[in-house]
């Protein structure tokens, strides 16, 4: 085996460790014109749920007859029919379907077969494995010595979830033999730490002490290690993180690893100078135990922690924040919003909004918010407005009508979500300047060659107003939103458009206006244009139509939504609506589960 190179700042241990443990997944901000979510998806658009309209439930059906012929392909000699079918059985019972079961003596009898090919031997083990078969786990131990590194990862771990006591034999004898792979190795570690295995507590312990052994190594048997003794190794650490310079990251990272479970005065007192380490991932490792033992331990460090470049260490620090909060608290964790990380300044937001459930704690979680509103950070900008639209803080409407502009806040994060805001807050007074707004946005959309901003970015925020004043039935409105009606392939607006003519049934509900339901028939029969009306507008045709009672256009609804039976077509399901509106009539009784057969099996009965 490779000695450790000590040269390296960052080792790989260090580095798989804070990937795979330490670092939060990162989210993104779609710019998609057909796909835009804000970080963590709070943009909603109601016109889609009023009415909300009934869609069958889709029951996936398995296919009579189809374990069968899979059972009949795993008897078969050509392996790919074998593999085959041990996949279909592990897609069936991932996908819910309890019959599956009843062929586990079949694949355990195939496993066993002495002459399986490899392929399929390690197919039929997944299946098991998949259908957590725990009855097979003689059969799957017993392929180990024979299987390659593939079934060894798929089976061992299986086996260590179901604490197969053979198992443990075998991995207690893996750490001592010295001509082992590493991979091997690793899935004894994790196996032992799984099944809480404290024979191999020394041997580990020796492990994490071997200067011979790989980097990654050290750090497995360490972190197993710890999985077993939850006290008696701070010792263990200090010596191990005795070196501060940078060639002992390595080693401070394994000797942070060992006290995960610790928490004793001095384990603490280690933790808290691990936690000031200049290697993230060495103090990441060490706050997260102390926020775990008491976060009042890290409120020192917060200072420190809130300036640190990592993402990681600052997340830690708004954990801490909301965990103890104060009136200072709750400034530095709206001084979070506008982190450069998102998850970070989502978190932020996240605290802020559930510490002010709390009666003690509300005002002061809308006066930060209100703060950061008053900034022209544009993270700190589109945190602050769902903050304050969350709380149903309505004076914050005056500041996001301010955002509705884009030459102030070049960022489709303030401008879109400002719209949403403004129609969550719902404050009746902003209908004429929103109403202008609109106007102003449209007019100078359709006559500009350039797009400043795109068009996707427009259509969303755009969306939000119109559904805005289609909710509070502002007739005044009705000529602006009567503009965006007609289609403009150059300039889709599709979102704003079909929320215009669902804000036009709003206003209009029991009020046939006869040119405007030619328009809107028009509309939703144009399904054979260049290009197509977009399926949205013409949902919201039909709605329209439906609550103006335009009985002329009756016809046109029949045409796509024949019959009185709920579809999965949301189009169609809109025309039933607007019939049964228009005609008076009871709607359609709530629609029976669809039950289809998926058509991807493999095998299935003709």
């Amino acid at each position: 085996m490779r000695r450790w190179d000590f040269s390296i700042t960052r080792s790989f241990g260090a580095v798989a460790l804070y990937l795979l443990v330490v670092l939060p997944p990162c989210l993104s901000f779609s710019q998609s014109a057909d796909n835009f979510t804000a970080t963590d998806s709070v943009i909603d658009s109601p016109m889609y749920k009023i009415p909300d309209l009934p869609v069958p439930a889709v029951i996936p059906t398995f296919p009579q007859g189809a374990l069968e012929l899979w059972l009949r392909a795993l008897e078969r000699p050509e392996t790919d029919l074998k593999i085959k079918a041990a996949d279909a059985m592990a897609l069936a019972h991932r996908r819910g379907f309890k019959e599956v079961q009843a062929a586990i003596g079949a694949l355990v009898k195939a496993l066993d077969l002495p002459d399986q090919h490899p392929a399929a031997r390690l197919a039929i083990a997944h299946a098991l494995v998949t259908l957590e078969a725990r009855a097979a786990a003689p059969s799957l131990f017993r392929q180990l010595p024979a299987g390659g590194s593939d079934l060894r990862h798929l089976v061992e771990p299986a086996l260590a979830r179901w604490d197969y006591a053979p198992a443990r034999a075998l991995w207690l004898q893996r750490l001592g033999e010295p001509a082992v792979t590493e991979q091997s190795l690793v899935l004894a570690m994790q196996g032992l730490a799984a099944v809480r295995e404290g024979k191999a507590a020394d041997r580990l312990r020796e492990m994490v002490f071997t200067e011979r052994l790989a980097g990654p190594l050290r750090l497995e048997a360490a972190t197993a290690l710890s999985a077993l003794r939850g006290e008696g190794l701070e010792a263990d650490a200090e010596k191990l993180a005795a070196d501060a310079a940078p060639r002992g990251v390595p080693l401070r990272l394994v000797a942070a690893t060992l006290l995960r479970q610790h928490r004793g005065p001095r384990a603490v007192e280690i933790m808290q100078r691990f936690g000031a380490d200049l290697e993230p991932a060495v103090a990441a490792i060490a706050i997260a135990r102390l926020i775990e033992i008491d976060p009042q331990l890290v409120v020192p460090s917060l200072e420190r922690l809130l300036a640190h470049a990592d993402a990681k260490l600052r997340s830690q620090a708004v954990t801490v924040l909301f965990k103890k909060p104060s009136d200072k608290h709750l400034g530095l964790l709206a001084d979070r919003l506008d982190d450069v990380h998102p998850d970070v300044r989502i978190q932020a937001r996240r605290a802020l909004v559930e510490l002010a459930a709390l009666e003690k704690w509300r005002s002061a979680a809308i006066t930060q918010a209100t703060r950061m509103l008053a900034t022209e950070q544009w993270r700190a900008l589109e945190q602050a407005t769902i903050v304050l639209t969350q709380l149903d803080h309505k004076p914050a409407v005056k500041r996001f009508t301010q955002l509705l502009d884009f030459r102030t806040f070049k960022r489709p994060e303030v401008y879109i979500t400002a719209g949403w805001g403004l129609r969550k807050l719902n404050v009746p007074e902003r209908l004429p300047a929103v109403t202008r707004h609109v106007d102003k946005t449209y007019r100078t959309l359709m006559s500009s060659k350039g797009l400043d901003p795109p068009c996707w970015i427009i259509d969303h925020q755009v969306a939000q107003l119109n559904q805005f004043i289609g909710r509070n039935k502002y007739a005044p409105a009705d000529a602006v939103l009567r503009s965006f009606v007609p289609k403009r392939s150059d300039r889709p607006m599709l979102e704003a458009r079909a929320a215009a003519v669902w804000a036009l049934g709003m206003i209009h509900d029991g009020s046939n206006v006869p040119d405007l339901a030619v328009e809107l028939e028009e509309r939703l029969n144009d399904t054979a244009g260049m290009p197509p009306e977009d399926p949205r507008v013409r949902y919201m045709c039909a709605l329209t139509l439906g609550k103006m009672r335009a009985r002329a256009a009756l016809r046109s609804l029949a045409k796509y939504g024949p019959g009185r039976e709920w579809t999965s077509d949301v189009t169609s399901n809109a025309c039933i609506w607007a019939i049964a509106q228009i005609n008076g009539e009871a709607l359609p009784p709530p629609p029976k589960a669809l039950r289809p057969v998926p058509r991807d099996w493999f095998l299935v009965p003709n």
